[in-house]
């Protein structure tokens, strides 16, 4: 069965989902989304940050292959996975995952509409240099400085333990997010409002809001 087919009832009120790799921008068009359809905002990543914390860890790169987590792995994704199940129940909610679409394709759980946002690897350094208030995207940033490096090593690091992670938890494949979404959208040349209205665009062009 497709994401299209799994369509959520409009009686059921909304479920947007939308994930992307770090760096990507989804969060924050994912918090402009929820906005702009009033729905309520969830954000996956602060369930598994939270355990991070918990285990005295600031970065979750570093959690996720930490001794702690691996040896308490299944009851930590087991309870991440029971706070997104239940949150997608809902009525008007937006689900910001990285995984959910593919579980919920999965699972056969109907949503209004997955998106998936991706950029180049280069265009997420920079977004996240950005983000984190060490350049302006408007300055030239050299591929050989250590800012550029490190960030490039920690942003790559991170997406091919999440490939792994969720290849073992779920059987998904993630680096084929259209098998998963309805909307794959590639941002590197577009700003956050070139991005948010060319989705507002496609979700009303794709029906995805009329009633069922």
């Amino acid at each position: 069965m497709t994401a299209l087919q799994l369509r959520r009832p409009r009686d059921m009120g909304l479920l947007i989902v939308v994930g992307g790799p770090g760096g990507s921008g989804s969060s924050t068009i994912a918090k402009m989304l929820a906005r702009n359809y009033g729905l309520h905002y969830v954000y996956g990543g602060s369930f598994l940050r939270k355990y991070a914390e918990d285990y005295g860890y600031t970065d979750i790169r570093d959690f996720l292959i930490s001794k702690e987590f691996q040896e308490n792995r299944e009851v930590i994704d087991q309870a991440v996975d029971s706070k997104l199940l239940r949150a997608s129940s809902w009525h008007d909610v937006l689900i910001d995952s990285k995984v959910f679409a593919a579980v919920a394709t999965n699972m056969q759980i109907p949503c209004t509409v997955r998106i998936w946002l991706n950029a180049s690897l280069h265009t997420r350094v920079r977004r996240t240099l950005h983000k984190q208030g060490r350049i302006d995207l408007s300055m030239r940033l050299p591929k050989y400085s250590n800012i550029y490096k490190n960030t490039e090593i920690s942003l790559r690091d991170r997406y091919f333990l999440d490939k792994s992670r969720y290849k073992d938890l779920y059987g998904i494949d993630y680096s084929k997010p259209e098998k998963y979404n309805d909307i794959v959208i590639d941002t590197s040349p577009l700003n956050e409002g070139q991005t948010m209205e060319l989705l507002l665009s496609m979700i009303k062009k794709g029906g995805y809001l009329d009633p069922k």
